[in-house]
């Protein structure tokens, strides 16, 4: 399989691709590890805010040197090919994790915990995800929480920094854009309007409410119906579907779920340290090892 970084980086197998890219399990021919190789998608490349936005996307992510964030090596761009190096993470995509009746308690608080750490330090720095969802959470083999794709990232302005720029500042993510996932999106989002990072929170209790129950908070028979769905309905109960779930927890979900910021909670820090105090009383069962990237 050839690679489009000549004389580095050797290809071995497409391990999947997404909205901006393809990604593949690679050989780093000089440090003799394996890695993982983000390709631009062939039908981007003629567009300058798609490349943009790519490779932005690294920018945003290697800013941030924190264990539950992918590591990303290298930006490269070689003629017409720009690629992200980033560590080929030993786990599975979250998505593939949760099943049909939900995930267990103690699992859910173990994976949300490293979720909100990971989106502690990416808001300390000023940046906002704005498009976090199961597929772009890896889970390693040892329970190991990896954040992914922060090609809808956006810097805020944080007590140390005045700046209000969006990673990214395109057509695309402007201001009256609507940008992310639609089901985990929160309401400003699908208004197009500003976000900031409690629209991060809004998508963390989405993905809370699906990693309990294995429902999806908002859903509709398509994109305008599912939009409405954010902006007008209040989800289920978590209560009236697991009736032995942690008021605690259920209460936490709630409240990162309502429609306006500033009902919200306002930190991932106290959100992570709410959810360390909730007691469980069963441990989280090691994963299969399996070699996949989203």
């Amino acid at each position: 399989m050839d690679s489009p970084i000549r004389g580095q980086y050797q290809l071995l197998e497409k391990l999947g691709s997404g909205g901006m890219g393809e990604v593949y399990k690679a050989r780093d021919l000089k440090l003799n590890r394996h890695v993982a190789l983000k390709i631009l998608r062939a039908d981007r490349l003629e567009t300058e805010e798609y490349r943009r936005r790519f490779l932005l996307e690294a920018q945003a992510a290697s800013a941030l040197n924190h264990p539950n964030i992918v590591t990303i090596h290298d930006i490269v761009t070689e003629g017409d090919a720009d690629c992200i190096v980033m560590e080929l993470i030993d786990g599975q995509p979250l998505h593939a994790l949760i099943p049909a009746a939900g995930l267990p308690v103690a699992t859910v608080i173990a994976y949300a915990a490293q979720i909100a750490e990971a989106l502690a330090a990416a808001h300390a720095a000023g940046i906002v995800h704005r498009d976090l969802k199961p597929g772009n959470i890896m889970v390693t083999s040892r329970g190991l929480i990896k954040l992914l794709d922060f090609g809808l990232a956006k810097r805020v302005p944080t007590e140390f920094s005045t700046e209000d720029a969006t990673v990214g500042v395109d057509p695309l993510t402007s201001r009256g854009a609507i940008v992310g996932t639609l089901c985990y999106m929160s309401p400003e989002q699908a208004l197009g309007k500003p976000a900031d990072h409690r629209s991060d929170i809004f998508s963390f209790g989405a993905l809370l409410y699906e990693m309990a129950t294995g429902r999806r908070a908002f859903t509709g028979e398509n994109g305008i119906s599912t939009l409405s769905s954010v902006l007008r309905d209040e989800p289920r109960r978590v209560l009236e579907i697991l009736p032995g779930l942690p008021p605690v927890l259920a209460d936490l979900i709630h409240r990162c779920l309502r429609k306006e910021p500033d009902a919200r909670p306002q930190s991932m820090v106290d959100l992570r340290d709410e959810l360390l105090r909730i007691p469980v009383s069963t441990a989280v069962a090691p994963l299969p090892p399996t070699e996949i990237v989203a």
